[in-house]
């Protein structure tokens, strides 16, 4: 991991850069475990939903995603879902 700077020293390679979105799909009983298996202290460092699974050794797949797809945590979001709604209603 890189020391936070100001200044930007290189790029990503962007044929290799995914981005994130959730939701993400897990079998219960394998992701329950590979949480189980961080507590009670690694689990405190995880970075992300999926981070488990990865540092299990469970199978990651990639699938499409696309903007429309968000999830609703913060009031920005809400309001963006209600602009949704609306439209869906008319």
């Amino acid at each position: 991991m890189h020391e936070r700077s100001e200044r930007i020293c290189s790029l990503p390679d962007t044929e290799r850069v995914c981005a994130g979105q959730a939701p993400v799909l897990f079998l219960l009983g394998k992701y329950y475990e590979a949480n189980k298996a961080l507590l009670p202290d690694r689990i405190l460092s995880v970075n992300g939903s999926t981070e488990p699974a990865v540092m299990a050794g469970m199978d990651i797949r990639l699938s499409e995603g696309g903007e429309e797809n968000f999830k609703v945590t913060t009031k920005k979001d809400v309001e963006r879902f209600k602009k949704v709604a609306e439209t869906l209603q008319h």
